[in-house]
């Protein structure tokens, strides 16, 4: 790596940008570092860059730099990601949140009556899906619930980050779960571990494998799901999560060889791949 000299901060990006150069590196990521790290738009970047780089911020830049170079993202470097408008805290015991999750909040918010609803969060990771639907509906019942208590520790944080005090459930899938919903929403692990050759370097390094595949080419944890949903969901209880973007036929095969009865639409996100599902009309829902 090149020697740096402490300038400001337009040289401290021109610095970055010659190092990464070449490199299957996301070119936009220094800027994102300083926008995170400073609290500014765009906007703000370019007012203060010929504002000088104090001396710690330097050497926490050169280290920042080295670690994008390491394939680490850079989410995880600033300890942050943007997400629906709001800012959460991430490390790498949870996904870095993607717009394709985004979407699948609005296929909720648009699909699901504002009356009050009892949600869970099924697999929440950092808490962005049920912290996002409890700041969008205020009357929703929401609760947390992951496998991992190094998860539900970063979703802690971000629920005192929004004031919001919502039941955190430690449960691999139903296991601690004791009632039913009106609505569950899930971002589970759906990749193949035979797919891991068409991952983006800085995922499999870094981000949770427990949180990234499933068994069953990637179904296996909805297997598991649809097995069992009925029985914590209210007569008109309704699904949505997450999918594959190769698994459009695989899912709706599944449920219904799983459960005849149940009803399922996938959905497309704006690049037209397949990412999500909605389901429904379980067998015996609404029944213990």
């Amino acid at each position: 790596m090149s020697s740096f000299v402490p300038t400001n901060y337009f040289m401290a990006q021109r610095w970055a940008k010659e190092q990464l150069q070449g490199k299957d590196i996301d070119p936009s990521a220094p800027q994102f570092l300083l926008q995170q790290s400073h609290g500014w738009d765009a906007t703000h970047l370019l007012l203060h860059n010929r504002d000088e780089m104090p001396a710690d911020e330097v050497d926490w830049w050169k280290d920042a730099i080295t670690r994008l170079l390491n394939h680490e993202p850079a989410q995880y470097i600033v300890g942050q990601a943007p997400f629906y408008g709001r800012t959460f805290k991430v490390n790498k015991n949870v996904l870095i949140p993607e717009a394709e999750t985004a979407e699948l909040i609005d296929w909720v918010l648009q699909e699901m009556p504002s009356r009050p609803l009892k949600v869970l969060d099924l697999g929440t990771g950092s808490g962005v899906i049920g912290i996002t639907l409890a700041l969008e509906r205020p009357n929703w019942h929401v609760s947390l619930s992951d496998i991992s208590p190094a998860a539900l520790a970063v979703a802690q944080e971000n629920m005192a980050k929004f004031n919001l005090e919502l039941p955190l459930i430690k449960s691999d899938l139903f296991e601690n779960i004791d009632q039913q919903y009106d609505l569950i929403v899930t971002n589970p692990p759906y990749i193949d571990p035979d797919d891991t050759g068409e991952i983006d370097q800085a995922v499999l390094e870094n981000e949770p494998a427990l949180a990234l595949f499933a068994n069953e080419r990637g179904l296996g944890f909805y297997h598991r799901l649809f097995k069992q949903a009925g029985q914590y969901l209210t007569t008109t209880g309704q699904i949505f999560g997450e999918t594959g973007y190769d698994q459009e036929e695989s899912i709706q095969e599944l449920l219904h060889q799983t459960d005849e009865h149940a009803q399922i639409c996938p959905r497309h996100d704006v690049a037209g791949k397949m990412r999500m599902i909605h389901a429904w009309d379980f067998s015996n829902a609404g029944g213990r």
